[in-house]
């Protein structure tokens, strides 16, 4: 059954009484005369009210930004909460008749509590109970709520309640139903908290991911801290963001390296679904026709793919078909206020010769209509169990996926900024701090290091004056050993090209050597070949002199004995392995 209907009806629609006290009552007279007598300026037009729950969440904030300084932990216990919640109140009211033991940190916690509320454009009921006793006059004397009413009422301890009335037992449906009325009524009243007060961080914190937007907690963070660095709101700090990268031009988009970037679909969304929202509000001239669109807009927004016979569903239309009477009891209250005449609705009223006077026209007298409500919003008695009105934690979120506000300002571990090292030096390091007795050496090698055979590490206390002068060294001989058929690695020695490593050569290595010499003709022929036309050899130097390090020219090696302890390094098919890269 909708409800629709109703707001095209000329006549009142009273507000349930069983949810309205009479100490309720005297609050909301308490800020209507606030709203009336005191936000006469432009510049308080569209100032709000903070609630007893929206005090809480304040101080929860503050006190938990408190805590990060002096303990590097933003989180705060309940109980230490709930003794700061007291010892606020009384200390505002000044009602603390003997003196108390101040609580830890307070002044630094009041001092962040009132910052955030100025930073916001909100005052707290306190605030409004001192600016109307400072605006008092003698009709409203007797009307006016003593500090001890008010502190009760904050407390949540005023004797005066609806009465109880008997009802038989809900079923399992209408259960679930009303435990999600709440957070239905506190997201719809935060969609038009924002769209009244761009400035009010609380509001946008709640509908920040509401619908989700892939905007998560370091989402918010990055947000916050541009915010705070361009000292502006988040929503109009969101705002500057999109407007820039879509009308900007490149002189002035953010840059590629702003941490926002990588939340540009996400912020797109938010802001086009607000902006949506502002434009049915300043283009319908009917407040009440506004409100009900712009109420059927968010819940559709919300309850898309949702069942009709869901508990979800049902709250969230039972909300909006309230607010929706609600708002429409504002605009007749404030017509009946206005006398009847359509002028005077705001102290900012557009001039008569603006091109959109209806459209500027209408959207006030609907800002006027939002900002009532917002005000019975704020008049309601704080909630009776204070750890549901913190909200669960980052891995647990209610059925809207809304977060508690905690796990939202909470911020992330920052990185150091600098880029990881690569794999393999991590997992070298790993494996150091696993065995640390086993540290391996990296040899650079070169291209050509797969044709010679394995040699013994060179020892550290090597001479620079030792190094080899060549391109491509051949290998230092082994030394010899004890052992004639292993190498000193234990490797065996190869079966072919065997010969003495001696300075020496005896008769019978000369004689295979001379053998030898007309085979290896041809491959001494094309090896000068080679070597002769070699683009790799520093400039300089040739294959028959060489510079030292310390500049002094290195003698022609002989062609004789030396040149064969060179070859007898070689293993087969290194010589045409060599030739095939470097040609």
């Amino acid at each position: 059954m909708s409800f629709d209907h109703l707001i095209f009806q000329p006549s009142t629609i009273e507000f349930p009484p069983r949810v309205m006290h009479s100490c309720q009552q005297r609050v909301l007279q308490l800020v209507r005369r606030f709203r009336e007598e005191w936000c006469l300026s432009r510049e308080r037009e569209r100032m709000t009210v903070c609630g007893a729950d929206h005090m809480f969440l304040v101080l929860q904030l503050a006190m938990a930004e408190v805590n990060k300084e002096s303990c590097g932990e933003f989180t705060i216990a309940l109980s230490e909460l709930l003794l700061m919640w007291k010892y606020l109140l009384q200390k505002k009211l000044e009602l603390l008749s003997v003196p108390e033991k101040v609580p830890e940190g307070f002044e630094g916690v009041r001092e962040r509590y009132h910052s955030f509320l100025s930073r916001s454009n909100t005052v707290d009921l306190i605030d409004v109970y001192k600016i109307c006793a400072d605006l008092e006059t003698e009709d409203a004397s007797e009307e006016m709520l003593s500090k001890v009413e008010l502190l009760d009422f904050l407390m949540g301890s005023s004797s005066d309640t609806a009465p109880q009335v008997p009802t038989s037992p809900p079923s399992e449906q209408c259960r679930s139903t009303s435990k999600l009325l709440p957070l239905w009524r506190k997201l719809l009243s935060d969609y038009l908290h924002l769209l009244v007060n761009s400035r009010s961080d609380l509001a946008l914190a709640c509908v920040f991911n509401v619908p989700d937007r892939a905007l998560g907690p370091d989402g918010f963070t990055h947000l916050k801290h541009t915010a705070r660095r361009k000292q502006m709101s988040l929503y109009q700090t969101a705002a500057s963001f999109i407007r820039s990268l879509e009308l900007g031009g490149k002189s002035y988009a953010p840059s590629a390296d702003d941490p926002l970037m990588q939340y540009v679909k996400g912020l797109m969304d938010l802001v086009h679904f607000v902006d949506k929202l502002q434009e049915i509000m300043g283009e319908t001239s009917d407040p009440s026709i506004a409100g009900s669109q712009i109420l059927s807009t968010i819940t559709r927004r919300l309850l898309k793919g949702q069942s009709s016979e869901s508990s979800l569903y049902l709250a969230g239309e039972e909300i909006r078909q309230e607010l929706t009477i609600r708002i429409t009891n504002a605009v007749h209250r404030l017509d009946d206020a206005a006398g009847g005449r359509t002028t005077n609705i705001s102290p900012a009223q557009p001039k008569v010769y603006a091109i959109n006077h209806a459209t500027a026209y209408g959207g006030r007298r609907a800002v006027k209509a939002f900002l009532a409500v917002l005000d019975e919003e704020a008049a309601r008695p704080p909630s009776g169990v204070k750890a549901e009105l913190l909200g669960g934690s980052e891995e647990n979120t209610n059925p809207l996926g809304m977060l508690s506000l905690l796990s939202l300002f909470r911020s992330p571990k920052q990185s150091s900024g600098s880029s990881p090292k690569a794999l393999r030096h991590r997992i070298q390091k790993l494996d150091q701090e696993k065995n640390p007795s086993k540290v391996k050496l990296t040899v650079s090698k070169s291209q050509f290091s797969c044709t010679y055979k394995d040699e013994v590490a060179v020892p550290c206390q090597q001479s620079l004056s030792q190094a080899p002068t060549c391109v491509h060294p051949a290998p230092r001989p082994l030394p010899s050993t004890s052992c004639g058929n292993t190498l000193p690695d234990g490797k065996p020695k190869p079966t072919t090209k065997k010969r003495a490593h001696g300075t020496n050569l005896g008769k019978a290595g000369m004689e295979k050597a001379g053998n030898q010499e007309g085979s290896r003709k041809e491959m001494k022929r094309k090896r000068l070949e080679l070597d002769s036309g070699d683009e790799n050899k520093p400039p300089g130097c040739t294959d028959v002199k060489s510079v030292n390090l310390e500049g002094q020219q290195c003698k022609q090696p002989q062609r004789g004995l030396k040149d064969n302890k060179t070859r007898n390094k070689l293993i087969p098919g290194q010589l045409k392995l060599t030739s095939f890269f470097r040609v």
